[in-house]
């Protein structure tokens, strides 16, 4: 059998990853995750960052906001509660979610100029940016 090789990701695609990894360190419960799996991912994507960049730190912090902004427009659809919240409700949050996402993709894409990595400039289709 091959041995599988890791693959560098952009930085921007790690920033993402880790504010998604603080937000469920913080927000699920211990039954919920495994927290010590959860912890090694944080210290791995931790390498790849570098704190002592201000504008980086500004971002991730941006970047962790909106993140759990989309998390908590999407909690209830996740969980499977579409009957109790109805769809002008879902298709509501479907929109802010989406614009939400829009915010999203030009922090990370700020992340990828600072970076000096625009091969990996995000362009989503129909985003106003592109």
């Amino acid at each position: 059998m091959s041995q599988i090789q890791p693959v560098a990701m952009p930085i921007c695609e790690l920033c993402d990853r880790l504010t998604i990894a603080y937000l469920k360190m913080e927000r699920l419960s211990n039954h919920e995750l495994d927290k010590d799996g959860l912890a090694r991912q944080i210290a791995y994507y931790e390498t790849g960052v570098d704190h002592t960049i201000p504008r980086l730190s500004c971002l991730l912090v941006d970047l962790k906001l909106i993140n759990g902004q989309i998390w908590d427009a999407e909690y209830d659809i996740r969980k499977g509660l579409d009957d109790e919240l109805g769809l002008e409700e879902i298709g509501r949050r479907a929109l802010k979610i989406r614009n939400l996402n829009r915010i999203r993709v030009g922090i990370k894409n700020a992340i990828t100029e600072l970076a000096n990595q625009p091969e990996f400039t995000d362009c989503k289709m129909n985003h106003v940016s592109c």
